[in-house]
């Protein structure tokens, strides 16, 4: 069971980040359902390190980030990252993320938070390499394959609600998957903010906006409105497509038009394409439109997209075809095996075990459970869950008293259908938050004894009417914890939703020993210690407590079922002998 909880940091716990990056070669670590060997380096940043990890049991091979955070902007920054990756993953020319950890600052024995993401591995390495050690320049169809999935990439992203900007689009950060794709990598200087800056700015304003920029952005490719505010130019998705034209630009000419990062040249929008060049002069106006000083006056991605389409019509080219960049250039860097392709597959799933399935791995279900349970489980967090759409600030919105112990499974308390001052719930506006967030997956399971019209829900509430204050029946609790695992097990966007008169320690009784039934803690204590950290101290009694124990004792190593059978005792031993005799 200690294994089931290892930490995905306790391996560099103990180093410091000068260095811990070699420690950290040939380790083990588990994120999610997966088992992790760290394998190499492939690359490395001030605050950041990008390792191969090979999935243990499956043999595949990811892409492991490994970031530090000494400070709470920086904190702030990942956790931002991270929530655009999950946001936008799932796009066939973004990196695909799959799982994320964290260390708390206080636990990682160097004084900065660490941080590990893991992505899809993209064999062929880095576009600006494969190009850099072509033997000749690029072809021009392969030019407009590369730019249009690079665009692709950026229009998924300019078409989230609201816009995602990259603020980084270079050709560093485009990557070839095996399968011949471009895949836009390094959200770490995204953002959804925007700027206007007017005649009313003050100077201490715009340098803010400005050293904001200067933090999260590369000189070359920085836009004239990046570079000079007063100019009162919109900062918004259209520094993206400027970045795109620097792309496109190096994809040509395999130089920079900016390669100097020379201010005055950027703002004025002083570069030249080549008078000689004849191999991509479908591409010249596009440049151009791309490189506009002034903002409105260029292209959104669509538009861009379009002219593609044109110019791939006009060459007879299907914008479906892979790439093939890669001729004549020896294996790619990120690949141990050049003859067999690195394929993206998911984590593998638990098998369910012959017992009632209910000792089957928790990580289909617990996606966002390695994080809060206190002492226990300080040193992993699931990040991913941390930086969710944040749940908590739509609660706030509602003003429900609801809590998220894991992201599939829900508390709260009673959902009153009056005006009763007792219950903060309404049953109108927690109906209107399921719907909303979990329509037609979530079950409710009435811990208490007062009931309310289950049409509201669907019809999918759960009577189960204990005693407040009191532990229920052995087969009654375990029923419970067998139903919510069948069905958060039938479809992964499903949720469990418990509910008594306060969301205290009847709900606390059935979530910690749901915990232990699916063999994520061991004790009540530390199924309490998570229940406690994510709503409040349940207050359960003594009784409540050794039920949850011997739930955990049911689904030990030597599983056994409740019964009713009639038992008879045949002798007892009390230790030490009572005095009967003594006088009190």
């Amino acid at each position: 069971m200690s294994d089931f909880f290892k930490s995905a940091f306790g391996i560099i716990s103990g180093g410091g980040p000068g260095g811990a990056e070699n420690d950290f070669v040939g380790q083990m670590v588990e994120l999610g359902n997966q088992k992790l060997r760290v394998k190499r380096v492939i690359a490395e940043g001030g605050f950041a390190f990008v390792y191969i990890a090979q999935d243990t049991t499956s043999g595949k091979d990811f892409a492991l980030k490994r970031l530090l955070a000494n400070d709470e902007e920086k904190n702030k920054a990942v956790l931002e990252e991270i929530r655009f990756m999950k946001k936008l993953t799932g796009h066939s020319n973004i990196v695909q993320f799959i799982a994320a950890a964290s260390i708390g600052k206080e636990e990682s024995g160097h004084g900065q938070a660490e941080y590990l993401l893991l992505m899809e591995l993209c064999g062929g390495g880095q576009l600006v390499d494969i190009i850099n050690r072509r033997p000749g320049p690029l072809p021009c169809d392969q030019v407009l394959l590369s730019f249009y999935q690079t665009c692709r990439a950026v229009q998924h992203m300019h078409r989230q609600n609201p816009p995602i900007v990259h603020r980084d689009l270079k050709v560093e950060n485009l990557l070839l998957s095996s399968q011949g794709s471009i895949k836009l990598c390094d959200f770490g200087s995204a953002t959804t903010k925007t700027h206007y800056p007017d005649s009313g700015w003050s100077a201490i304003q715009r340098s803010l906006v400005e050293d904001e920029i200067t933090r999260n952005t590369t000189p070359m490719y920085r836009s004239p409105e990046m570079l000079d505010l007063y100019m009162n130019y919109p900062i918004c998705e259209s520094l993206d497509i400027w970045a795109l034209g620097c792309v496109l630009y190096l994809l040509c000419f395999n130089v920079h038009p900016f390669e100097d990062s020379a201010k005055l040249r950027i703002i004025n929008g002083n570069y030249t394409i080549p008078d000689t060049d004849r191999e991509y002069t479908v591409f010249h106006d596009l440049i151009r439109s791309l490189l506009q000083v002034n903002p409105n006056d260029r292209p959104n991605i669509t538009d861009v997209l379009d002219r593609l389409q044109e110019v791939a019509a006009a060459r007879n080219i299907n914008l479906k075809t892979p790439l093939n960049i890669t001729e004549g250039i020896s294996a790619t860097p990120f690949s141990d095996n050049s003859d067999s392709p690195v394929r993206q597959a998911p984590p593998p799933q638990p098998q369910p075990s012959a017992y009632n399935e209910g000792q089957t791995t928790a990580g289909s279900i617990f996606s966002s459970l390695k994080g809060g349970a206190g002492s226990l489980m300080k040193n992993i967090k699931d990040a991913s869950a941390k930086v969710m759409e944040t749940v908590s600030a739509t609660v706030n919105k509602a003003d429900l008293d609801l809590s998220y112990i894991t992201s599939r499974v829900i508390v709260m308390s009673f959902p009153s259908e009056g005006v009763e001052s007792a219950f903060k719930n309404h049953i109108d506006e927690v109906k209107n938050y399921l719907d909303y967030k979990h329509k037609s997956s979530y079950a409710v399971y009435n811990i208490s004894q007062k009931s309310y019209r289950t049409i509201k829900f669907e019809n999918r509430v759960s009577e189960c009417g204990w005693t407040a204050r009191k532990a229920p029946t052995l087969a009654n609790l375990f029923a419970i914890c067998k139903n919510m695992h069948l069905w958060l097990r039938q479809n992964p966007h499903n949720i469990c939703v418990v509910h008594c008169l306060d969301g205290k320690a009847s709900s606390a009784t059935v979530i910690g020993a749901f915990l232990v039934f699916c063999r994520l803690f061991e004790s009540s204590q530390q199924a309490l210690h998570l229940f406690s950290s994510k709503r409040c101290q349940p207050g359960l009694s003594p009784a409540q407590r050794r039920y949850i124990g011997y739930i955990s004792e049911m689904v030990a190593d030597t599983p056994y079922l409740p019964h009713s059978r009639p038992v008879m005792i045949k002798n007892l031993i009390m230790s030490p002998v009572p005095l009967f005799n003594k006088m009190r």
